[in-house]
């Protein structure tokens, strides 16, 4: 009877059982760097946010075999080394396994290494693989010796570790471990790639592993898109989300006798911590003053405040994504600008120069609708800004919305996916409703059609180009709005003020969650797209637009400098469409007529004809 190989056997047992345990693997093999200099600790106990994630991979693995995870995390809670723990469990344990670690740069892949590294090297000798090569580049897990690799090849699996910068990384291969470390950093092109190339290496099926976790940082369109898909649960990837206060290692001690007393705001983040997150995965959880405390000293220590504060340590999920120096409209603004929101009092369908109130009951961002929160009053003047698209599947929405000029409160807002022509029939109308309103139509891409169309119609009050580089801003010869590099920021910045201090009121949840998502582009050059709408929320910024321009040519008209329509507003409203109807003709003269003006008085005075109603 052959000797048996006792301790073969045990190895092979004990391999065995760590690769259905990774818990008392990680318990009994793998060590980390600690906190403190020259600290080695066990990869156990696992922090409170590894523990979140571990759940949910476990969670998943019974109910799929495979995981794809998204995790959203506070600074500093573990969630690399947790992953490329999971990764190293499962290439050096198993044959034929490949993993691929991915940072945004150089440094985060050679420090994500080094973690592997240490895991190689503390690792017992009774369950150790052999190693082929080791670099800042690869583990590769296989017998050193050609001699005898023929026969004892090892497992032949390998760890690959790369950065953001190598576009060519992993194309073409096939995957079974993806780890993304701070995926909020990665550029267009390489998101880019990880979707069109290496994504489709990684196949849906049981054993294989994507975990794509990153702090919040500007700008990380990419990671944010994830977040949102795996937030929706209507894909295979789950999100994981990881809260400031879900730990007890960030605390400071209450000197000896000292009351801590929570601010407003403390007790708020208290109150959603109590309550836990269900939808996020977040369990209820109780903040010590000692977290406070340590809250409270992080953000002193910072130039900027709760603003870096809040993305790097999110209190709930929407925090992750704010920086109040990027959002155009700040959130504290915005958020008392919430209360004034409301369903509209009717919407309407407007045909036949008439607006016939509909069955419609809810505002929706995805479909067409002319919202009224007030009917216009005797006596009051109003604006509309125009935002024009080419109203075709799937593009940018044509919106318009109207303005009290003296209170800025929103009026009405239209809504729809239709093209230029149609349009101006509709903001025809609607401004006539709102006793002749002035009309300001954004002159770009079928804003130029929309403009046409109502001077054409000869609707009589529309808005006129200011020349506002001159010392004393003057009328030009051109109707419209013209969004510039230098009026965009004007207008922009002018909107800005009104709302921070609170004197736009604001009525549509479409319009609301449009500004409050609107942002400024960090790093973009100095063009007019440096700002525009946050992707990852509504996606538009129609909405936002078309007020920016309504709020400005009321402010440009009701500066008391510049023309204004006079309007009978003794006439019954009836009166005045009938009579708007019956009258016709352009409001504005021939370019060939003007052009043979020598003056600019007399072509500015040409361009007025037909104001007066």
């Amino acid at each position: 009877m052959p000797d048996i190989d006792r301790q073969g056997l045990y190895a092979d047992a004990l391999k065995e059982l760590y690769r259905r345990d990774f818990v008392r693997f990680a318990k009994e093999q793998l060590f980390i760097t600690g906190t403190g200099p020259g600290q080695i600790i066990n990869f156990f106990p696992l922090t409170a946010g590894q523990e979140l994630l571990h759940n949910l991979v476990e969670k998943q693995r019974r109910e799929t075999g495979w995981v794809r995870v998204v995790l959203i995390k506070r600074r500093q809670m573990g969630g690399s080394t947790y992953t490329a723990g999971r990764a190293f469990h499962l290439a050096s344990l198993n044959q034929g396994v490949s993993t691929l670690e991915l940072a945004h740069d150089g440094d985060t892949a050679a420090s994500i290494f080094e973690k592997c590294k240490l895991f190689y090297d503390r690792i017992g000798e009774v369950v150790k693989p052999m190693r082929r090569y080791d670099n800042l580049s690869i583990l590769k897990f296989e017998n050193p010796d050609p001699r005898t690799r023929s026969s004892f090849p090892g497992l032949n699996s390998k760890m690959t570790f790369s950065h953001a910068k190598n576009l060519k990384v992993g194309t073409g291969t096939t995957q079974h471990f993806i780890h993304m470390t701070e995926a909020a950093k990665f550029d267009v092109s390489f998101s880019n790639l990880l979707e069109s190339s290496l994504f489709p290496g990684l196949h849906l099926v049981p054993g294989t592993w994507c975990i794509n976790e990153s702090t919040a940082y500007v700008g990380g369109d990419y990671f944010r898109s994830c977040c949102e898909r795996a937030r929706s649960k209507k894909t295979e990837w789950r999100l994981c989300f990881v809260p400031w206060y879900v730990t007890y290692a960030d605390r400071i001690p209450l000197d000896k006798g000292e009351k801590f007393k929570t601010t407003p705001e403390e007790k708020r983040i208290a109150k959603i911590a109590a309550d836990g997150q269900p939808d996020d995965g977040v369990p209820p959880w109780v903040i010590t003053p000692e977290q406070f405390k340590w809250r409270r000293m992080i953000i002193s220590g910072r130039e900027d405040g709760e603003n870096i504060f809040k993305q790097e340590y999110p209190t709930v999920y929407d925090d992750a994504w704010i920086n109040v120096d990027l959002e155009v409209f700040p959130q504290d603004a915005m958020m008392r600008a919430r209360q004034h929101l409301t369903n509209p009092e009717r919407f309407v369908v407007i045909t036949g120069g008439k607006l016939n109130t509909t069955t419609m009951q809810h505002l929706s961002a995805n479909e067409n609708y002319c919202a009224i929160w007030k009917e216009p009053e005797r006596n009051h003047k109003y604006d509309i800004g125009a935002d024009t698209s080419v109203g075709v599947e799937d593009g940018d929405w044509s919106v318009a919305e109207v303005f009290d000029r003296e209170t800025h409160e929103q009026m009405a807002e239209l809504h729809y996916l239709v093209g230029g022509i149609d349009l101006a029939q509709m903001l025809y109308w609607l401004g006539m409703y709102y006793n002749q309103a002035q009309i300001g139509v954004e002159m770009a891409s079928t804003g130029f059609t929309v403009n046409a169309e109502l001077q054409r119609m000869g609707y009589s009050y529309l808005y006129i180009w200011r020349h506002r580089e001159r010392a004393f801003p003057t009328l030009s010869t051109y109707s419209g709005w013209k969004t510039q590099r230098d009026s965009k920021v004007f207008m922009i910045d002018r909107s800005r003020d009104w709302v921070i201090k609170d004197r736009v009121l604001i009525h549509s949840h479409v319009l609301w969650n449009e500004m409050r998502h609107f942002v400024r582009v960090p790093g973009a050059t100095p063009e007019y797209d440096q700002y525009r709408a946050d992707a990852s929320g509504p996606g538009w910024d129609d909405a936002t637009m078309a007020t920016m321009i309504s709020l400005i040519i009321g402010d440009d008209e009701s500066s008391g400098l510049l023309h204004a329509a006079r309007i009978d507003t003794t006439k019954p409203r009836k009166q005045l469409i009938e009579e708007e109807m019956a009258r016709g003709g352009p409001a504005f003269r021939d370019d060939d007529e003007a052009g043979k003006m020598r003056s600019t008085v007399d072509k500015v005075k040409n361009s007025l004809r037909g104001w007066d109603f």
